[in-house]
């Protein structure tokens, strides 16, 4: 969560990714920076090059802009910048009454019962997503889009999380949102729209939905997160009232052998 950026720390911690490992069929490791961790460039350059795995992801805030030459340094790996993420966050402490009298898109929590419609559902929306593991030629396009389908699946399952689904009036799945919460903060982790449906109001209209839904549980802010280039979803997030909070470079470091 946005959280894993914004505390600060002074541990820099290589954590294995099984999950990823096991997708891609190669060794993963991640390492994310805190945009106010107190480590030098050459201490994250230090660890960066102890990692065994054959893949690093590194996250770290963009305000460090020596970092990147340091990395590419580095010997016996191949470097190379993936994406930069940019966080997005609205203030949710009061209901909007006008919301969300919009003829011809319904929202629901989705069931356990929802599970085979979003698996289908995200394979369409993130079928050739622009993010970071496109940039890698060393990872299987069909194994990415199975990875958010996977997401998206774990997320249904898990009882701390909420999973909402959009339909259309004629009850079709058109798009679904999941979110994550860490006490009064809640942040959308994953969410998307059928290309069918987009550019039709269904997505900002989800966007106010679950300010309000959310603000009636308590949540008093909300974050989201995109790749730098998906300019026509932060001109939606910026109508609906969001703010930039941070960006973050993603560097993928790639063992040579």
């Amino acid at each position: 969560m946005i959280s894993d950026f914004t505390q600060a720390s002074s541990e820099l911690n290589l954590i294995d990714s099984r999950i990823e490992s096991d997708r891609f069929g190669l060794t993963v490791a991640r390492l994310n920076i805190s945009i106010r961790h107190d480590a030098s460039d050459q201490q994250v350059v230090e660890k960066s090059r102890n990692s065994k795995a054959q893949l690093l992801i590194l996250r770290y805030s963009t305000a460090r802009v020596k970092l990147a030459q340091k990395l590419a340094e580095i010997q016996g790996c191949v470097v190379y910048q993936a994406d930069t993420l940019v966080y997005f966050a609205r203030d949710i402490d009061s209901l909007n009454a006008e919301v969300i009298q919009n003829a011809g898109w319904l929202f629901r929590e989705a069931q356990t019962s929802d599970s085979a419609e979003l698996s289908q559902l995200s394979k369409i929306i993130f079928e050739e997503y622009p993010n970071h593991y496109l940039a890698n030629s060393h990872l299987r396009s069909e194994d990415i889009r199975d990875g958010y389908v996977e997401w998206a699946q774990v997320g249904l399952l898990d009882q701390k999380k909420l999973t909402v689904v959009v339909e259309d009036r004629s009850a079709n799945k058109v798009g679904f949102a999941l979110v994550a919460f860490d006490g009064d903060v809640a942040e959308i982790e994953l969410n998307g729209i059928h290309p069918d449906s987009q550019g039709k109001g269904a997505y900002s209209s989800l966007l106010d939905w679950l300010a309000n839904h959310l603000a009636e549980r308590g949540v008093t802010k909300l974050c989201i997160s995109t790749q730098i280039q998906n300019e026509r979803v932060i001109r939606a997030w910026i109508r609906a009232g969001f703010n930039l909070e941070f960006s973050l470079n993603t560097v993928h470091l790639m063992r040579e052998n």
